[in-house]
């Protein structure tokens, strides 16, 4: 089989590095894409030493420009991994339009910018996958995470829908739904209102939401980028499903919220969390 070229976004750090990396030791033609590509550059650095074929690629998926300057560079894409995303954090009532466009125009426009410019060339070879980095945050929405919420429910969507559009010209469409994972994601939040300090009513809430990590994690072995990798290969080489759950957390709130009701979840899940607010 001729070597497959895999285009992932966001992969200057986290998962989006881990899987860059993971998919090029596999022997996979990865290109890995960020705003600022020089960030991984020891990323760059482990590659040549090692003769993967690797290379990091300056694309910012809010801009059609460069996203189709940087397809332009790569030619066919066989694998679209996207992985490029964001969180604004903080109550509803404090958030701006601005907030919700910004959250949106990186965790939907982007991957639909990449989508449709793919898709073409799949369709027309008859084969292709299509990964799309959504969240538990995108089956269960939580407090603080209304925007993020938004627009990785908006990711589902658009990747289910999509599945039933696709499979008939041989392109399988799978999503990749991590809980918490240690990697910068939470260091690059935008926080807005009480989550930034600020005084507030939502404070309290705040103050209880940030011990909840801990509740849906008691163990303290927290899934790590690799972990996440090692999913989004399985799915690109055997995937048979939409949907793949990753982390203890993520496969507990995601099997609650399936096999109950809306009341009988939120119960339990205050119960588990301590949530009082």
């Amino acid at each position: 089989m001729a070597q497959q070229t895999v285009v992932i976004t966001g992969a200057s750090s986290g998962i989006g590095k881990a899987s860059a990396k993971l998919l090029a030791e596999k022997g996979y033609r990865v290109f890995g894409t960020a705003r600022r590509p020089e960030v991984a550059s020891d990323l760059a650095d482990e590659a040549k030493s090692k003769g993967l074929d690797l290379t990091l690629l300056k694309m910012d998926v809010r801009d059609d420009a460069s996203v189709k300057a940087g397809l332009d560079t790569i030619g066919e894409v066989d694998i679209l991994v996207n992985n490029a995303g964001f969180e604004v954090f903080g109550p509803l009532e404090e958030m701006t339009v601005t907030d919700l466009e910004d959250q949106f125009q990186t965790n939907v426009s982007g991957p639909f910018r990449l989508i449709t410019s793919v898709l073409p060339g799949m369709r027309q070879r008859g084969s292709g996958v299509i990964v799309n980095v959504s969240s538990v945050a995108g089956v269960v929405a939580a407090p603080l995470t209304g925007l993020y919420s938004s627009s990785k429910w908006a990711l589902e969507a658009l990747s289910e829908s999509l599945h039933y559009e696709v499979g008939h010209f041989g392109i399988r469409v799978h999503l990749i739904e991590p809980g918490g994972v240690e990697t910068p994601f939470g260091d690059n939040r935008r926080l807005v209102g009480a989550a930034a300090g600020n005084e507030s009513p939502y404070h309290d809430l705040v103050t209880q939401w940030e011990q909840v990590g801990e509740k849906l994690n008691p163990g303290g072995v927290s899934t790590q980028p690799e972990d996440v990798a090692a999913v989004i290969v399985d799915a690109i080489e055997n995937g048979d499903k939409l949907r793949y759950p990753v982390g203890n957390d993520a496969t507990m709130v995601i099997t609650a919220r399936s096999n109950m009701d809306f009341e009988g979840f939120e119960s339990a899940m205050r119960q588990q969390l301590g949530l009082t607010w």
